[in-house]
């Protein structure tokens, strides 16, 4: 009995033994292989902007690419690192990443763009004129002509407006205001002072003393004969479209000793003065217009002279024609 235990016993393990390396032989599959690394990619910063005050080369910066996926390591390369000058224009930036365990390469590229501030084609400007153009305001008593030109002076003020737009150029805006002038000595004193001066361009404002004087529509007549001799004149020295011919302000009559007699016929010289700039191709700027929305804000007490708020407002309107006329932006490469 004990010898049949025995044997089944042993029966039983054989069995289970052979069961168990069947089971083996059933689960013994291939290991899955590694999967592959993700593929590389590339992306460059957005496009970049900088300003050359001066147009030349200017160092802009920015955060390299960033590389994705790949197999490290990565080396990335641009074709211009961060921190390089780059000239006025548009310049293309060309990125790449290599993974060199993987085989692998991504590109990707970006812009840089470069602008310089708006430019002025011409830089020496004269102011001619009489009291107006010298700056003299008109506060109550007696007329006091500083030496130098005030600096609130339309001159003055012009100068700082154009220095203030066109950075990195330099402007010289001669005051060639000379207080009580009359139109026919003016004429005759511009010769020296385009000799002088040498200017691009001539701002023209000449004759309020001889209308003061003589408040007449043959004044006005007068008065247009002369600045169309003037700008004849200075055509010697300046091409037509330069020379720059202001209509008058608006006058009034207006406190004690007044100087504004003249303003009934300041619309009739300001027609002669438009059609001067169109027969001998100046340009006409008009100080009219904008100073009559409020004349008495804009022409001081003796009805005549402008207010310092005035003299401001004729910058503005000389400094808007020559922006028109002679601004120029570099073309980007």
């Amino acid at each position: 009995m004990e010898e049949m235990y025995q044997r089944r016993r042993a029966g039983l393990w054989v069995f289970a033994l052979a069961g168990a390396l069947a089971s083996a032989a059933c689960d013994d599959t291939p290991a899955s292989p590694s999967p592959p690394p993700a593929q590389l990619t590339l992306t460059c910063p957005a496009a970049q902007t900088a300003v050359s005050p001066t147009g030349n080369p200017v160092a802009v910066t920015w955060q390299g690419p960033t590389a994705q996926g790949g197999t490290p390591p990565i080396q990335n390369n641009c074709t211009q690192a961060s921190g390089s000058a780059f000239p006025v224009g548009t310049t293309s930036v060309g990125c790449t990443a290599v993974s060199a365990a993987a085989n692998q390469s991504a590109s990707c590229s970006f812009t840089v763009t470069v602008t310089r501030p708006p430019q002025l084609a011409v830089a020496k400007f004269m102011a001619f004129g009489d009291s107006i153009t010298w700056g003299q305001d008109s506060p109550a008593g007696f007329l006091a002509y500083p030496i130098p030109a005030p600096s609130y002076s339309y001159p003055a003020q012009l100068q700082l407006t154009l220095a203030a737009r066109y950075a990195g150029q330099t402007f010289t805006v001669a005051n060639e205001g000379w207080p009580g002038e009359m139109a026919d000595v003016g004429l005759g004193r511009l010769p020296s002072a385009l000799t002088t001066n040498t200017p691009d361009v001539v701002l023209l404002l000449h004759g309020a003393n001889d209308l003061l004087n003589s408040p007449s529509s043959a004044t006005t007549q007068y008065i247009a004969g002369k600045l169309r001799d003037m700008v004849r004149v200075a055509r010697t020295r300046v091409a037509a479209n330069r020379v720059l011919l202001a209509t008058f302000p608006p006058q009034f009559v207006g406190t004690p000793p007044h100087r504004g007699a003249g303003a009934p016929f300041v619309p009739e010289l300001n027609q002669r003065i438009a059609a001067v700039a169109q027969s001998e191709g100046a340009t006409l700027v008009d100080l009219y217009t904008p100073m009559s929305a409020d004349v008495k804000r804009y022409i001081g007490v003796d009805g005549l002279h402008p207010t310092q708020q005035g003299f401001t407002l004729m910058a503005q309107t000389f400094a808007k024609v020559i922006q028109e006329k002679f601004e120029v932006r570099p073309s980007a490469r």
